[in-house]
């Protein structure tokens, strides 16, 4: 039996795709997302702030590796643009960009920890 609800399923249907129908999969890397994408995303606020953009890049793209497995569209896809501007230098467009993607990337984050 499914441990995931029917909103969940359908939510996450791309990514248990992903994962080979494996729901179980799905949840211990989600398991795994929940404790480590809000470690990442206090990290690259503070390196975007402290204008440490090669860092910021590093861990955007840590970050969108993490989160792809359960979404490949936005915002994980606007990850893309933050690390190229951060990877350029661009104080304001990587701040811009993170301040945009923020709450999207909290709530998705949000949805994955309530995955059983």
């Amino acid at each position: 039996m499914s441990k995931l609800s029917s909103e969940q399923r359908q939510r996450f249907a791309s990514a248990i795709e992903r994962v080979g129908d494996d729901e179980d999969i799905l949840i211990v890397l989600a398991e795994m997302a929940s404790e480590d994408a809000p470690v990442l995303m206090k990290k690259l606020e503070g390196e975007i702030s402290n204008g440490f953009f090669d860092a910021a890049a590093q861990t955007a793209h840590a970050l969108k590796g993490l989160l792809s497995t359960f979404e490949t569209g936005e915002p994980v896809e606007g990850l893309q643009s933050l690390i190229d501007s951060a990877r350029q230098g661009d104080e304001k467009e990587t701040t811009q960009l993170f301040n945009s993607l923020k709450p999207e990337l909290l709530n998705l984050v949000d949805l994955v920890s309530q995955l059983p």
